[in-house]
């Protein structure tokens, strides 16, 4: 295995952590405190277990067709012209609501640290980081590889640091049943890597044990960090009160992030934990905003088939697509953050469950042979598609 070989895999799981751990994270203790420790982590396995599932899927049908083929051309090969549009729609839309509330988080994180406007600290922020990802898939990388290993530092820190001043009675706090079901769509969407699939697998040459293998690694760092996040931050925080969790919960759907760092800095009076917490939330939305942006920048390409027209074509377009119009939303409705994610639940579990399953079925209609028999046994396929529309359900209901 070369040097390079090995660099770019690195680079790929930083790029899958980074997609996973973003505004998602922050958003866990806000969704989590609503359910309770003991429920929050069976949902957080559970999640993790079918969306890992799903990607390893999305991993065998995009090892089958070209190089810097994105879900709109899989989905017209295992699903015909009809399935290419309605996935199409629904994977635009998905993303969209992703990358509007990671806007709308970063301009609450700024907001709460610097006191400034969040229409302003928005648009920064997607005029900075947009660039990267218009510039390519390579600066993206060195960019999100050297943020994450800064998250990941702050990350525990920041947990090592809560950890002295956490109340144990503050994690024994249940949910009810409605709210633990009403928590699961967005906390799926805190599992979403298979957007990102493509551009991973083109980055590591169409190597399929190399892309399975860093997806496997990308996504259980994440669970592991998610809990004992999650513990840190509702240790940290008493359920009832004025400053307490049910504040948050008052504000419903309105609730941010930064109404988060505002409720955690008053709960905890060290300066230093405080300061790793931002740093660790201002990096979070970033790293997750360019994972997502890549994959619909290069989606968008796709559709449009960007790919062969000239330089000013293939930036133009998507990238006003990609970035202007999910600002232009935001700054008209900036609290969107916990709604959005809701919305991307459903179409997460549309595009990330029940396509992947359907495809696989597909490929193994036409004698498709996997390696890997968990990924074919129908029992497990066919419990997954159930899972899947379960979410869609609880969400619609909700």
């Amino acid at each position: 295995m070369t040097g390079g070989s090995i660099n770019r895999q690195i680079g790929s799981v930083f790029m899958i952590m980074g997609t996973e751990i973003g505004a998602g994270v922050l958003a866990l203790p806000i969704i989590i405190s609503h359910v309770g420790i003991f429920w929050g982590s069976i949902i957080l396995f559970m999640a993790w277990a079918v969306m890992l599932y799903t990607a390893l899927l999305v991993c065998e049908a995009n090892s089958t067709l070209d190089d810097g083929i994105s879900f709109a051309s899989m989905a017209y090969k295992f699903m015909g012209t009809k399935g290419k549009w309605f996935l199409t729609v629904i994977f635009w839309a998905t993303l969209y609501t992703i990358i509007m509330a990671y806007i709308s988080a970063a301009g609450s994180t700024f907001n709460s640290m610097l006191k400034m406007s969040p229409a302003i600290t928005s648009t920064v922020f997607v005029i900075v980081f947009g660039s990267c990802v218009i510039i390519g898939t390579k600066a993206v990388d060195y960019v999100n590889r050297g943020l994450l290993s800064l998250k990941l530092l702050g990350f525990i820190i920041a947990m090592v640091l809560l950890c002295y001043s956490l109340h144990g009675e503050y994690l024994l706090l249940s949910g009810e049943s409605q709210a633990i079901l009403a928590s699961i769509p967005a906390i799926v969407t805190t599992f979403i890597l298979h957007n990102i699939i493509p551009t991973v697998r083109r980055y590591l040459r169409n190597n399929l044990l190399q892309l399975r293998k860093v997806v496997i690694i990308g996504s259980i760092i994440p669970l592991v960090l998610y809990i004992f996040w999650v513990v840190a931050i509702i240790g940290n925080i008493p359920a009832a009160g004025d400053h307490g969790f049910t504040s948050l919960h008052s504000m419903g759907n309105e609730a941010n992030v930064g109404d988060l760092m505002n409720l955690l800095a008053t709960n905890v009076k060290y300066p230093l934990i405080m300061s790793a917490i931002h740093f660790v939330a201002t990096i979070s939305v970033t790293t997750s905003f360019l994972g997502t942006a890549i994959s619909l920048y290069h989606f968008i390409q796709d559709v449009l088939g960007s790919h062969q027209k000239p330089l000013l074509q293939r930036i133009s377009i998507p990238s006003i697509l990609t970035f202007v119009v999910p600002l232009a939303i935001v700054l008209l409705y900036p609290n969107i953050f916990i709604l959005a994610l809701g919305f991307a639940g459903v179409g997460a579990s549309i595009l990330f469950i029940l396509i992947p399953v359907l495809m696989m079925r597909k490929m193994l209609q036409t004698g498709y042979q996997c390696d890997l028999p968990i990924l074919t046994n129908q029992f497990i396929l066919n419990l997954v598609f159930v899972l899947g529309c379960v979410v869609v359900v609880i969400q619609f209901l909700s």
